[in-house]
Order: C-alpha cells, then sequence, then structure tokens
C-alpha cells in the first residue's frame, strides 16, 4: 500500500522547559525545532524491534551531545486522512535548530550514525518534516509528572486579512485566560510548518496537551456550557480551523530525566 500524504504535516510541541544539549535553557516565549516522523514498520519488523533501535538511537544522542525530548504518538480519535495515510505511529522529535542540525550532521557525517540509520531505513518507512514551535501556556509540573497522556491537534488557516501579528495577540489573550481556568488543559502551542510540508492541511495547528481523558473532557463540557461561542468568533475573525483530532502520547526520552 502507498502511503499518500493526505494527513499533510502533524505535530506536537514537546511542552517541557528542559535544559538543552548546548547548555541552552529554553522559555515559554521562545521558538523552537519541531522534527516530526510519520512512520509505517516493515512487514519483517516488531514494534518490540523497533524499539529496540530507538533505545540505541537515545544512547547515540547522548554520547554525541545531540540528546532531545522524543515522543511518539498512535491515534485515539483521528480524523479519517489518518486511516487514509495507512502510518503506524508519529515520532516527535524537538530541540533547538542548533541541536537539530548539528544532530543531522552527526548522523549522517558519523560511522554509528550511518549504521544506526541504515538499521532505520529497514525498519520502518518514514517521512519526515520540520516545523518551528511556540508555547502559549504551560503546567510545567503537571506536564512532568506522566509519561503517557493525551494531545488534541487542530489544523488552522489565517483568514483574508488578518496577519501573523493579529493571530499573536489573540493567542497572547487566550493564555491568560487560561491562566485563569486551564479547562484541563496542562500544555498549549502552535505549531508553523516549514520544511517538506507542501502538503499540510493549513497554515498552522494547536497542539493542545491533556493528562488523560477525563481532563479532555473538561474542556468539551466548557464548550458545551457556551464555549463554542468563542470559538465560533474565533473562526470568524481571525483562523478557519478543521476541528480537533485526538492522539495518545508516549514520552520515550525527555532530558529533564
Amino acid at each position: 500500500m502507498k502511503k499518500y500524504l493526505t494527513l499533510g504535516f502533524l505535530a506536537f510541541f514537546g511542552f517541557t522547559n528542559f535544559v538543552f544539549a548546548d547548555d541552552h535553557e529554553s522559555s515559554e516565549t521562545e521558538v523552537f525545532n519541531l522534527q516530526v516522523q510519520l512512520c509505517t514498520l516493515t512487514e519483517n519488523t516488531s514494534i518490540k524491534q523497533y524499539d529496540e533501535m530507538i533505545d540505541d538511537y537515545v544512547k547515540w544522542s547522548k554520547k554525541h551531545d545531540v540528546e532531545l525530548y522524543f515522543a511518539r504518538q498512535t491515534p485515539l480519535y483521528p480524523h479519517n486522512s489518518w486511516f487514509d495515510s495507512g502510518y503506524d505511529f508519529m515520532e516527535l522529535l524537538y530541540s533547538t535548530h542548533a541541536v537539530s542540525g548539528r544532530g543531522w550532521d552527526k548522523w549522517l557525517g558519523t560511522n554509528d550514525g550511518q549504521k544506526l540509520n541504515e538499521r532505520w531505513q529497514k525498519m520502518a518507512e518514514c517521512r519526515v518534516k520540520q516545523a518551528a514551535s511556540l508555547t502559549h501556556y504551560i503546567n510545567q509540573e503537571e506536564i512532568n509528572k506522566e509519561s503517557d497522556r493525551i494531545v488534541a491537534w487542530n489544523w488552522c488557516s489565517l483568514n483574508d486579512g488578518v496577519t501573523w501579528e493579529d493571530i499573536l495577540a489573540e493567542h497572547d489573550r487566550t493564555a491568560k485566560v487560561l491562566e485563569e481556568d486551564s479547562l484541563g488543559i496542562i500544555g498549549w502551542a502552535t505549531i508553523y510548518p516549514r520544511i517538506g510540508a507542501d502538503d499540510a492541511p493549513g497554515d498552522f495547528a494547536h497542539i493542545v496537551v491533556y493528562p488523560d481523558v477525563e481532563a479532555a473532557q473538561i474542556y468539551q463540557q466548557a464548550q458545551s456550557d457556551g464555549g463554542w461561542k468563542d470559538y465560533r468568533d474565533y473562526q470568524k475573525d481571525f483562523a478557519t480551523c478543521r476541528g480537533d483530532a485526538f492522539m495518545i502520547e508516549q514520552v520515550i526520552n525527555n532530558p529533564n530525566n
């Protein structure tokens, strides 16, 4: 089965204020690099075998001082395009732009990196994309508690006449509202496709993190209780969105731990 990129570019921001390998500490207002890998295992590869290779990759990244945040997502309530594309899972590698660049140079330019790359190519077909990510709201204590959580993403496109400055100001206003009542949310960011993402289904995506499905239903209840009016106004005044899809996320490597 040929894997068409009908999904476009799916992504999740790492939501963690870890110290990167180049001793650069992130802040909530900085923009970081997000690499997304849409993957399908080859017929003879089990997820256990694949995970053994990923464990070796994490060790390799620490050895070469290019460690980053690594997570995997699988669908819970996906759009149909996920099934149409035929992917098994989505990998998310979050770092500074500098660490991402050094990591790729060492991956392609060292003997042990090339050997790992060869193993990877034999075990899975992965389409690699990159985006920029910007955090708007984060509850760091809750984010660090669990390695399994729920991530909602929603792709949007700017309405005619709306500038990026307009949308960023609106997101800043919404972030202040969440500081008063998070509605079950423990993290919210937007991501902006940059490399290899010509089929992206929007100009940007909202990425919202919940500790579990029960917490996600707090937000859904708020929408049912009248929050849908704010969402309607956002779509009328700022950007037109596709609607939420939910993914289950497993954190594989967090440099904080």
